[in-house]
């Protein structure tokens, strides 16, 4: 039974006043934008903004990080888009842009890595400056001070990293409306989510014969049938409303006093290097992200103690790898633990001491192994 990790249940539907927030339109006034339409998932959302875009792209042409999840890439190979892809480095996922594509590009795709932005915002302006179209994926920062790109033409995503939700993609245009309307909401893909939530629960409560295993085929199932037929499918209700009442400052405050409650006991070694290893004014994390010389073996380590971990994410395949040995080294090496707000500082003891344990079973790689390596 794993003490830290594993799928989130359900959220409960709070009340407005209960979730801590002015109105339930407080999270939707944080992202901004003209118009804003709550989507299946992250993949439909960003399907979605391609579909409003790419009637006035006649170059269809995307710049994309080659470090970044199926899920960002489907939708531009969906959409007809040739696909160029810039590297990204192992110390602090630093995108490597290169200024000489932008001629070629109609659209720029950008994203934070883990809660974490450190992007060239100069880079983004001359795309801006050049006519070049912007589509942050916002997955990973959306509730970061920095994490909302408004020199972006749309912002788009998915909440279910962060909270029990079923549907969990966002689109938001941030000039003009939208023009296509969203599809209804796909039945059997939300009954697929909410039968993985009720197995989970069962296995949270101990019930009967329910385990974790049923709940990761469940899940699986879903998600490839999910991969196979997205498109812009739209939100339910019931997703749409916790994420509109979701207690965000709550939650980025838990999750920011998790992650620097491990910083604080830095029990970092090779087996476990953190790839941010300082936690900026206004970052909310998603995970702890770390590096191994052998991460099959620290994430069996982990699990043997309780705490589940998750890679992400194997590449895409999109391209050469070797022609990105900073995204190679990544794929290779990251894996991450979760420090989300389900958590209390007795959670992240156990974690820290696990991490601790970890250093006298991996040792380095002849090469040395630390969170810069490759850049």
């Amino acid at each position: 039974m794993l003490k830290v990790g594993g799928m989130f249940c359900l959220e409960k539907k709070p009340s407005p006043a209960a979730s801590g927030v002015s109105s339930p339109e407080s999270l939707a006034d944080r992202l901004g934008g003209e118009d804003r339409r709550f989507c299946m998932s992250g993949r439909c959302a960003i399907y979605y903004c391609l579909l409003d875009l790419m009637q006035g792209d006649a170059k269809k042409t995307a710049y994309l990080p080659a470090y970044t999840c199926e899920t960002v890439v489907a939708p531009y190979k969906k959409a007809g888009y040739r696909l160029l892809f810039y590297d990204v480095a192992p110390e602090n996922l630093v995108p490597r842009f290169d200024p000489n594509v932008i001629p070629e590009i109609s659209v720029l795709g950008l994203c934070g890595y883990y809660g974490f932005s450190f992007y060239d915002r100069d880079f983004v302006s001359q795309c801006v400056r050049a006519g070049v179209a912007v589509i942050q994926d916002i997955t990973h920062s959306v509730f970061s001070a920095d994490g909302i790109e408004t020199m972006a033409d749309y912002n788009a995503g998915s909440f279910r990293k962060w909270m029990g939700i079923a549907s969990g993609g966002i689109a938001v245009k941030r000039k003009g409306k939208f023009k296509l309307p969203l599809f209804p909401v796909e039945e059997e893909h939300l009954r697929g989510r909410l039968a993985c939530f009720a197995e989970r629960e069962r296995v949270v409560n101990r019930t009967g014969d329910a385990s974790e295993e049923r709940v990761e085929a469940i899940f699986w199932e879903t998600e490839m049938r999910l991969r196979n037929m997205f498109d812009a499918y739209a939100s339910d209700s019931l997703s749409e409303d916790l994420i509109q009442l979701c207690p965000w400052e709550d939650l980025v405050q838990k999750r920011r006093a998790n992650y620097q409650y491990i910083l604080s006991k830095a029990p970092f070694n090779p087996g476990a290097l953190p790839v941010f290893p300082e936690l900026g004014n206004g970052v909310c994390p998603s995970h702890l992200s770390l590096y191994s010389p052998d991460r099959d073996a620290a994430q069996e380590f982990l699990a043997q103690k309780g705490i589940g971990s998750t890679f992400y994410w194997p590449f895409h395949g999109e391209a050469n790898l070797n022609d990105f040995p900073g995204t190679r080294y990544i794929c290779d090496h990251i894996y991450s633990v979760p420090v989300d707000q389900r958590y209390t500082d007795r959670d992240m003891a156990l974690v820290c001491d696990a991490i601790g344990e970890l250093g006298k079973t991996i040792t380095p790689s002849p090469a040395g192994t630390s969170s810069s390596a490759g850049a």
